[in-house]
């Protein structure tokens, strides 16, 4: 028995031995394994390979809708004189008008919707002159009117169109009042008195000339028998002159020469008369052409209102029929919706007006395209951040769903498409140089590396970026470094 308690005991001594023994060797390592377990990592590199593809590039943002250029409408007076501006016609919120319609009426004057981006901001009349009438006049033009010349001169022809335009919707043209009669034939009856002035100071002119010519002549007569007793031949009688006679000669002489003097002279007080006349012909013609002109037919600024774009709408009404108008009367729009959307600096160059637009409203399920209409030109205009561009987009359709939402846009930008397929790697590839040049790194089969300079194109919205080799080459399949991933040596 004690024999065999001591064979065990050996056994569990034997064993205990080896496992110290292993434990011990386990925590016993040599210089050069301890040096190895503390390097750093082993970095290995990541690579893509470079690839072949078209670079198309969507730039995508959002917007909110809006009915297009809202306007405030403002009455603070009537064309006809004396008159309270009572409103007798108004239109009714949702109506909409084209070029030539009466929007609304002012104590029964029309006021009439053309097409222009100034206003007309006097009451035109016969011989004005601006930019404010061609753009009148090209309006009456489009409407069938016909004025030769679209010069922004009022004259005949334009009035006649006035008249015409006023007459084909039911109106009657704003005519001179009393007032402006009594001062044209006031002025009529000063330009013809001006006129009779004028032609009785060219007599008085004409027969002062006379009375010189006959004087010059006088003295040139009396000069010749001067000159010939001079010599020694008495003109009368032949014989040579006695002292007598050559005095006589002499004051026939003097005598001429005074005549011609005062000849001359009503001649100078006949011409002053006359431009002094002619001076009051042409003011009382200025009078007589205002006057005139007051007494056709003119353009009231306050019955034509302009806008830069038909058709309008009516959006809010703030006066009904019977009222005073004093301010503001109405609010319209544009028609058609409009989209206010921003893009980043960096893609707004690429953002042309008239590229076409995907508009989408998800929740409603509404796809439908548009325009880009306008780009600002700088940043942080149209109350958009400082680091983005407003941009105007007008849908194709008007949806009454779509105002007031805000929509995804995506505007395929063609000017940012290849031509064909390029060679492409991700941005991260990229790399520049202390020179600054553009650099791909690419992966040999043998491990080794080698940097390609490239020229970057245009890219996508996903990170690909458009390659040109200019130094070294590259192809489609070469494996191009986008980073680095460390593993530890076991």
């Amino acid at each position: 028995m004690k024999r065999r308690i001591l064979i065990v005991v050996g056994l569990l001594v034997v064993v205990g031995v080896a496992v110290v023994g292993w434990v011990a060797a386990s925590q016993i390592k040599s210089p050069e394994q301890v040096a190895a377990e503390t390097e750093p990592p082993v970095p290995s590199l990541i690579t893509v390979p470079v690839e072949e593809m078209v670079i198309s590039n969507d730039v995508v943002t959002r917007g909110t809708v809006r009915f297009e250029q809202p306007e405030s409408i403002t009455v603070t007076s009537v064309a006809l004189e004396g008159v309270s501006p009572v409103v007798t016609v108004m239109p009714v919120i949702g109506d909409e008008f084209v070029e030539g319609d009466v929007l609304y009426e002012i104590a029964g004057r029309p006021t009439f919707v053309l097409e222009g981006d100034l206003p007309l901001f006097r009451t035109v009349r016969l011989g004005d002159e601006g930019e404010d009438i061609a753009q009148l006049q090209a309006a009456l033009v489009r409407l069938g009117f016909t004025i030769e010349d679209v010069d922004g001169v009022y004259g005949d022809k334009t009035e006649d169109a006035v008249v015409a335009f006023y007459e084909s919707r039911g109106y009657a043209p704003l005519e001179p009042s009393d007032a402006a009669q009594d001062a044209y034939a006031s002025a009529r009856d000063s330009y013809n008195a001006s006129k009779d002035s004028v032609a009785d100071a060219n007599r008085s002119l004409a027969a002062a000339r006379a009375v010189e010519a006959i004087a010059l002549q006088d003295l040139t007569v009396a000069a010749g028998r001067l000159s010939l007793a001079e010599s020694g031949t008495n003109p009368d009688t032949g014989l040579p002159p006695t002292p007598d006679e050559l005095a006589q000669l002499r004051a026939d002489v003097e005598a001429a020469t005074v005549g011609v003097s005062d000849a001359s002279a009503q001649v100078v007080s006949a011409e002053s008369g006359l431009k002094g006349a002619k001076r009051q012909q042409t003011a009382s013609g200025a009078v007589l052409s205002q006057a005139r002109a007051a007494l056709g037919y003119p353009a009231p600024e306050t019955e034509f209102l302009f806008f830069s774009a038909f058709p309008i709408r009516v959006d809010s009404v703030l006066v009904q029929r019977g009222d005073v108008a004093a301010g503001e009367i109405m609010q319209v729009s544009g028609a058609r919706l409009a989209i206010d959307s921003a893009v980043k600096m960096v893609e707004a160059e690429y953002v042309k007006v008239g590229a076409p637009v995907t508009i989408e409203l998800d929740r409603l399920g509404i796809t439908t395209t548009g325009t880009v209409s306008f780009v600002a030109a700088a940043p942080g205009t149209n109350e958009v951040p400082a680091d983005r561009v407003y941009v105007e987009i007008l849908p194709d359709e008007v949806r009454a769903d779509l105002n007031n939402t805000n929509v995804k846009i995506t505007i395929p930008v063609a000017s940012q498409s290849t031509s064909g397929a390029v060679l492409a790697v991700p941005a991260a590839a990229l790399s520049a140089t202390g020179a600054g040049d553009t650099i791909v790194t690419v992966e040999n089969p043998d491990g080794t590396t080698r940097a390609v300079t490239v020229i970057p194109g245009l890219s996508t919205a996903g990170g690909m970026v458009e390659v040109t080799a200019t130094e070294g080459d590259l192809k489609v399949g070469d494996r191009v470094v986008v980073g680095f991933q460390t593993t530890t040596t076991p």
